[in-house]
C-alpha cells in the first residue's frame, strides 16, 4: 500500500531525475439549465419536457404566447426543476382520458397558463388524482397567475398533492373542477398554501368542494364561493368522513355561499382536526356555515 509519505518521496524522485511536462486535460463542461422556445404544438411541448428533465439544473420553458396546446395523451412527468413560463397559453386535452402534468419528484415552477379539461381516471402514475397536476414523490409545484379549470378526477379534480410533496398556489383560479370523491378543486395530505386565489365553481361527490385537506393547509387572502359538496365542506373540508385530522389556518378569506346536503356544514367541515380563522368571512354557506360538523370550527358562528 502507498502511504502519503512515500507517495511524496516518489515525486521527489521524479522532479530531480526527470523532467516532468504536465499535458493539458480535457473536461467535459457540465451540463447546464437552458431557456428553450416551445412551438405550438404537443410534440414541441413534449420534447421541450423531455430535454429539461435530462438537464440537471433544470431548463425554463416559454410557451408561445396565446397558443392552445391541444393533448392526445399525456405529458412526460416532471422529474427535475423545470420552469414553464404559460405566457397565457392553454394546455388542455383533447381525446383519451389522462391529466394534463404530473409532478413525480421534480420541482415545477408553472407561470401565467390555462390547463384544462384534464381527467386523471385514466393517468398511470397516482391514477385518479389531480385532474390537471398531481405531485408527488416529494416533489414541489409553484403555481402562480394561472387557471385551472373544468378538469376531473376521482381526487382533487384540479390539483392533488400527495403526503410529503408541496404545493405553494398564488394568484391562481381554479374553477368548473369536479371529484366523484374528495376536492373538486384541490385535495391534499401533503403541504400546500394558497395566497391570493379564487376557488370557484368547484364540486365534489362527497367533501370539500373546493378544498378538502387532511394534510396542512393556509390559506390568505382568498376566496373560495359557489363550490358544492353534499357530505360536508362546500367550501373547505379539514379531514373528510373517511379521514380524520388535518390542520387549516385561514386568513383574511371569504368562505361563502357554498352548499352541501341535509345538515352537513356548507362552509367549513372539520372532522378530527384543526381549523384556525384570522379576520375571515365565512357567510351565506347552505344549509349553514359550521354547524354539525364532527369536530367544531372555533370563530365560525351559524
Amino acid at each position: 500500500m502507498l502511504t502519503r509519505k512515500s507517495l511524496v518521496r516518489t515525486a521527489q524522485v521524479l522532479c530531480i531525475g526527470t523532467a516532468v511536462t504536465l499535458a493539458p486535460v480535457a473536461l467535459a463542461a457540465p451540463a447546464s439549465a437552458a431557456t428553450l422556445p416551445v412551438a405550438c404544438s404537443e410534440t414541441a411541448l413534449r420534447t421541450a419536457i423531455n430535454t429539461a428533465n435530462s438537464t440537471p439544473g433544470g431548463d425554463t420553458l416559454n410557451l408561445r404566447p396565446g397558443c392552445s396546446y391541444k393533448l392526445t395523451t399525456e405529458l412526460p412527468a416532471i422529474t427535475s426543476p423545470v420552469v414553464i413560463n404559460g405566457n397565457l397559453a392553454t394546455i388542455t386535452r383533447t381525446s383519451g382520458t389522462f391529466r394534463i402534468l404530473t409532478v413525480n419528484g421534480g420541482n415545477l415552477t408553472l407561470r401565467s397558463a390555462v390547463l384544462s379539461n384534464g381527467d386523471a381516471t385514466g393517468s398511470p402514475v397516482q391514477n385518479g388524482a389531480g385532474g390537471a397536476i398531481v405531485v408527488t414523490g416529494n416533489g414541489t409545484l409553484n403555481l402562480s397567475g394561472s387557471v385551472i379549470r373544468n378538469n376531473h378526477a376521482a381526487f382533487g379534480g384540479g390539483v392533488s398533492v400527495f403526503s410529503g410533496s408541496v404545493a405553494n398556489l398564488s394568484a391562481d383560479t381554479f374553477t368548473g373542477n369536479s371529484a366523484t370523491q374528495n376536492g373538486g378543486g384541490l385535495v391534499s395530505d401533503g403541504t400546500v398554501t394558497v395566497n391570493l386565489s379564487q376557488f370557484r365553481g368547484n364540486s365534489a361527490g362527497s367533501a370539500g368542494g373546493g378544498i378538502a385537506s387532511i394534510g396542512t393547509l393556509t390559506v390568505n387572502v382568498s376566496n373560495i364561493v359557489n363550490n358544492t359538496a353534499p357530505n360536508g365542506g362546500g367550501g373547505l373540508a379539514n379531514g373528510v368522513p373517511s379521514a380524520s385530522g388535518g390542520t387549516s389556518k385561514v386568513t383574511a378569506s371569504n368562505i361563502s355561499n357554498n352548499s352541501a346536503g341535509g345538515v352537513n356544514p356548507g362552509g367549513i367541515y372539520n372532522n378530527g382536526g384543526t381549523v384556525t380563522l384570522h379576520a375571515d368571512r365565512v357567510a351565506a354557506n347552505t344549509p349553514n356555515n359550521c354547524l354539525n360538523s364532527p369536530t367544531v370550527v372555533p370563530g365560525c358562528i351559524g
